[in-house]
């Protein structure tokens, strides 16, 4: 099972390099530099600040959305060529195929964090850069996760990648709308708000506090240290189990 795990998991990697996945970070990276020295030109005060606040942004985003196209493509692309099917047709189990998956697309995420972070380093010191990289790449395990779920699930990429795309969003913003349904302008007792207050509520439960993973505060004002990883990796562990769970439970009852 071992060997079949890191057999998948290493042609995942050799599909990435045909694919020109690192040729189009690069692009991203190209272009992110070159949108910032631009910002920068522009700025009057915090010259610095702002361009290493536009450039973090812009690399979290293309790193979510890079990871996300390349997940749901690829393992689409297996599904409507029979790869899958010729693959389970031998000796190799479906959980087999989904770790060896899992794993290479985590180190696809690894790779692209790591890039990202280089180009950072030429804007901000290398333990916040380091810092920041590292909780990236915990971001990009939960979109890899993420996107396997949703692929088992619809099958299709538009409605696939709609799907990681909107719980991803929500996970972002999702603690902030729960302050604001705390602490109203305006309170109100009505049925409506209460059911948005409890909806809010339990969202905040069921979903990861990605508001807490990849802060652009902590380039821009040095405000982070090594035990602010501690909580963002417990949250990787625990829905990283919990969507595996989910994608294996999908797989395995689909005929194929």
């Amino acid at each position: 099972m071992f060997s079949q795990v890191l057999t998948i998991s290493k042609f995942t990697i050799i599909e990435s390099m045909r694919n020109r996945l690192l040729w189009l970070s690069l692009v991203m990276m190209l272009i992110g530099f070159v949108l910032v020295e631009f910002v920068g030109d522009l700025a009057i005060t915090e010259h610095r600040s702002t361009q290493l606040a536009m450039l973090a942004v812009f690399l979290r985003l293309s790193a979510v959305l890079i990871i996300a196209l390349f997940v749901v493509s690829s393992s689409l692309r297996e599904l409507q060529d029979k790869t899958l099917e010729m693959m389970l047709a031998m000796s190799i189990k479906r959980s087999s195929y989904y770790i060896g998956k899992l794993l290479g697309y985590i180190q696809l995420a690894i790779i692209v964090g790591i890039a990202f972070g280089l180009l950072l380093m030429m804007y901000a010191p290398f333990v916040q850069v380091l810092i920041w990289s590292l909780s990236l790449i915990l971001e990009l395990v939960l979109v890899v996760a993420l996107a396997l779920v949703m692929l088992f699930t619809f099958k299709q990429a538009p409605a696939a990648l709609t799907g990681v795309f909107i719980v991803y969003l929500a996970s972002r913003v999702m603690a902030s709308l729960y302050l604001i349904s705390q602490h109203p302008i305006i309170a109100s007792d009505s049925i409506g708000q209460k059911f948005i207050d409890s909806f809010v509520a339990m969202m905040t439960w069921l979903l990861p506090d990605l508001s807490r993973f990849t802060q652009t505060e902590w380039l821009v004002y040095g405000s982070v240290d090594w035990s602010q990883l501690l909580p963002i990796l417990a949250q990787t562990v625990i829905y990283l189990c919990l969507l595996s769970a989910i994608s294996l439970f999908d797989f395995y009852r689909k005929n194929f």
